[in-house]
């Protein structure tokens, strides 16, 4: 009986794509070909285009035959946006996860999966370890007419971008705003709103998106993380996100929306 689950190959956080006059597809493979490395791991990630998909990671080769390519994580994202985003984010983190629990946390022991869902488990202390999310927030601060925007320093040259964070245990996503923004840039805010949310692989976070009023302090670059940190208007922007399928891409032009 022929094989009818669909396979999605990753080698070193780099996506096996199939080259189509200007863009790319995920190709339709039910076997493995020759071609390609022994599979090393293998996760089940539900349905696609009406078949079952699964992730498979192999060590290569280097080069494919034509139409064939390897393409990094990001540049795939960009290329497969917005059908294809969450399968390739859900593939990413899966096979990141398999990856890092592979021994017990609590006693040292290998892990070993259980059962058909994303669980290991130690053979040792029985200590279930799931796929990790790390929820984080960003926030677009306004100012009357402004933004505030700021960048770090291993941002590509004139890129700026949000407020953002990791929620620290015992805070809730609010809380999480007003530290941050207090933290990285010395200002206070105020009507915190949600906006939206995002899966975002690098590294394994939940991105959620608010909205918030300036309420008082002055631009003080406090943690070190920031090199740079200004209000701006919807003509005057030093430089957008560099990619256009984050959310904080998402949060700057619906302000640009507003204001142009």
């Amino acid at each position: 009986m022929p094989n009818t689950t669909q396979k999605l190959y990753y080698s070193h956080n780099n996506v096996l794509l199939e080259k189509i006059d200007d863009g790319y597809r995920i190709p339709k493979f039910f076997a493995a070909p020759a071609w390609l490395k022994k599979p090393q791991i293998t996760h089940p990630l539900g349905m696609h285009e009406g078949a079952a998909i699964d992730v498979v990671e192999v060590t290569g080769p280097k080069d494919v035959p034509h139409p064939y390519t390897w393409v990094a994580l990001r540049p795939a994202l960009e290329a497969l946006y917005p059908q294809l985003f969450n399968l390739l984010v859900r593939a990413h983190q899966i096979l990141s996860w398999d990856k890092n629990h592979r021994y017990c946390g609590h006693c040292g022991v290998e892990t070993k999966v259980n059962g058909s869902g994303f669980e290991r488990q130690c053979a040792s202390c029985h200590l279930l370890f799931y796929p990790r999310i790390s929820p984080s927030i960003i926030v677009a601060i306004h100012k009357d007419n402004q933004i505030l925007l700021a960048r770090k320093a291993n941002f590509l040259p004139n890129v700026y971008g949000l407020i953002a964070g990791f929620v620290e245990v015992g805070e809730s996503l609010e809380e999480t705003v007003h530290r941050e923004v207090s933290e990285e840039v010395g200002l206070q805010v105020k009507n915190v709103q949600y906006v939206d949310s995002q899966p975002w692989p690098f590294p394994d976070s939940l991105m959620i998106a608010f909205t918030a009023d300036y309420a008082g302090g002055e631009i003080e670059l406090r943690d070190g993380e920031l090199e740079a940190a200004a209000w701006y208007t919807a003509d005057n922007f030093p430089g957008l996100p560099s990619s256009s399928i984050s959310i904080s891409r998402k949060l700057i032009d619906d302000f640009i929306g507003k204001h142009r």
